[in-house]
């Protein structure tokens, strides 16, 4: 900032840091400037230089006549404002001047998301490239932290994917392979654990997902593939209440995702989703059964 007021005789070094703070002020007085300074995730700067740049920011004007105007205003963005850890390494007189305005930022909604999400699918890739359902699920798996990085994230992932593949569109099964590389949700472990029939409805779940650009699908379709796989492995499908129960305990599993259907769809019906690529899940399922 101070570089842009392009004094000549400013040397790369040589000056503290409050030298520099007073000549940019200087400045900012002599051509009737104000400036307002958003110190994003300041809890970096706080971790590596402890509290003294914030003190000298907001104590600026402090021995200063009062009758002149105070060019500085700070917004201060923490990403974890209850962190005792942080505020130690802040003096008290410090704390108490930002202490007096503070908005309290929820997380990020679904609805949110998708806002962010589709502006940024306009300015950074082509037309009709990035599917609806593609978005859509990268809110729903982005909603659970609130977090629009991990969301932007998984846009930029999946987009990866789909070039890497030569196709020329971002399907929900490239978000699914881009969480799977973010945070690897997959473990053979939990596949174990599952019964028979829960093996079932995943390995059917995979199969239907794996064959269609949405990211959901009914819980009616599932149960229907779900039948076609017991007929394929000579074992008795069960009855809708007893699927209804594997469906339920697979989702407190974090193994699917479910959610009911919304606007443009008639009546009201569970969806059904993977949080991982289907045809790893296909693969790891069919050695298991094998095995067996």
């Amino acid at each position: 900032m101070v570089k842009h007021f392009k004094r000549k005789s400013l040397p790369q070094r040589g000056y503290s840091t409050q030298e520099l703070l007073d000549f940019f002020v200087e400045n900012l007085d002599k051509n009737n400037f104000y400036v307002v300074m958003a110190l994003d995730e300041l809890e970096a700067l706080i971790k590596k230089e402890g509290g003294e740049p914030l003190f000298k920011l907001t104590r600026f004007y402090e021995d200063k006549p009062p009758n002149i105007p105070q060019r500085i205003s700070l917004i201060c963005i923490f990403r974890e404002p209850e962190c005792e850890e942080i505020f130690r390494l802040i003096d008290r007189s410090t704390l108490s001047t930002l202490g007096f305005h503070i908005l309290k930022l929820e997380k990020y909604k679904d609805y949110q998301l998708k806002d962010i999400l589709n502006q940024r699918v306009e300015e950074a890739f082509k037309e009709n490239t990035v599917l609806p359902e593609t978005v859509e699920l990268i809110a729903d798996l982005a909603g659970k932290y609130g977090d629009a990085r991990f969301a932007i994230e998984l846009l930029w992932l999946a987009g990866k994917y789909a070039d890497r593949k030569g196709l020329t569109k971002v399907q929900p099964e490239h978000v699914r392979a881009a969480q799977a590389y973010t945070h690897p949700t997959l473990k053979t472990e939990y596949l174990k654990m599952v019964g028979l029939h829960e093996k079932f409805l995943l390995l059917a779940l995979a199969r239907l997902l794996k064959n269609i650009e949405s990211a959901y699908v009914s819980i009616g379709e599932v149960e229907k593939e779900y039948r076609i796989v017991c007929e394929e492995f000579d074992e008795k499908p069960r009855a809708h209440t007893q699927t209804w129960k594997y469906i339920k305990n697979l989702s407190l599993m974090g193994m699917i995702s479910t959610k009911i259907s919304g606007k443009g769809q008639r009546g009201k019906t569970t969806l059904i989703g993977l949080p991982f690529p289907s045809e790893k899940l296909e693969v790891e399922i069919l050695k298991m059964l094998e095995k067996k």
